[in-house]
């Protein structure tokens, strides 16, 4: 009965996603959400075949939602033109490498400290990037349901208790990041763009794209910093020109979104 109640939980979770799919579908992120929703279902699948299987070792389809987590946060890595098509093809590349212990061990995950690391590396690709911005309120506890579901794979945990605890954590994460959508938006037209992408790329493309502003503003003198968390006027420059910074902005983030639109 709990499992069959985290499983309709988790239903829930394809709506949150479903509306990332909208706001991202024409950026290069929506690969990026695609192998997120294939994660989602993988996690739902795992909650239900412990609603019609009670007692079942459930490990196998944990560790394959485990895979394709790992495989959503890094398919972020390669989500810029040119090259966000092709780049899937190296996140179905991880994938394969991932479900190789899965083949060893004909059905039975048997993961040697190559395989352990390699996937907790995939899967803190993913929290790491994501840590230093607002989806940060959904990653923590999607990040610490995987952590609970790993050790569950490697047996260093019973997963009566902790099982069922983990799979609430994850039903509550795309519901944690739909609400940071919803907080007041920044007064400036140039924060509410650069804050966007910030949140939805994460620190692995925000980083070198605020260096990229910041090199141009300099270079211009526009008079203005792009800081982590927006824009700032330098002293002195009470008048700066945001609206060339904005333009700089977009012309930066053009390999991300549609050409004349922020992503």
């Amino acid at each position: 009965m709990l499992y069959a109640a985290l499983g309709v939980l988790l239903l829930t979770g394809f709506y949150p996603l479903w509306r990332a799919w909208r706001a991202n579908r024409a950026t290069t992120l929506r690969q990026s959400v695609g192998w997120a929703g294939c994660a989602w279902l993988a996690w739902v699948a795992a909650a239900w075949v412990g609603a019609a299987w009670p007692g079942v070792d459930m490990r196998l389809s944990h560790y394959v939602a485990l895979c394709l987590t790992g495989c959503a946060g890094a398919a972020v890595l390669g989500a810029r033109r040119p090259g966000a098509g092709a780049w899937n093809f190296v996140v179905a590349s991880l994938l394969v490498v991932l479900l190789w212990p899965v083949a060893e061990g004909l059905g039975d995950p048997r993961l040697n400290v190559f395989n352990a690391t390699f996937l907790s590396a995939a899967l803190a690709v993913g929290v790491l990037n994501y840590l230093p911005t607002r989806t940060a309120a959904a990653v923590l506890p999607a990040g610490a349901a995987c952590v609970v579901e790993f050790c569950v794979v490697l047996k260093w945990i019973d997963p009566a208790g902790w099982d069922s605890f983990a799979l609430a954590l994850l039903a509550v994460a795309p519901w944690l990041g739909l609400a940071t959508r919803r907080r007041r938006k920044p007064a400036t037209a140039f924060d509410r763009e650069w804050l966007a992408f910030r949140d939805r790329f994460g620190a692995v493309w925000g980083l070198p794209a605020r260096d990229q502003v910041n090199r141009a503003a300099a270079n211009a003198g526009w008079g203005v910093v792009l800081e982590w968390r927006g824009l700032r006027t330098t002293a002195g420059n009470p008048a700066a020109p945001h609206a060339e910074a904005l333009a700089g902005l977009r012309g930066v983030l053009k390999r991300f979104g549609p050409e004349g639109s922020p992503p």
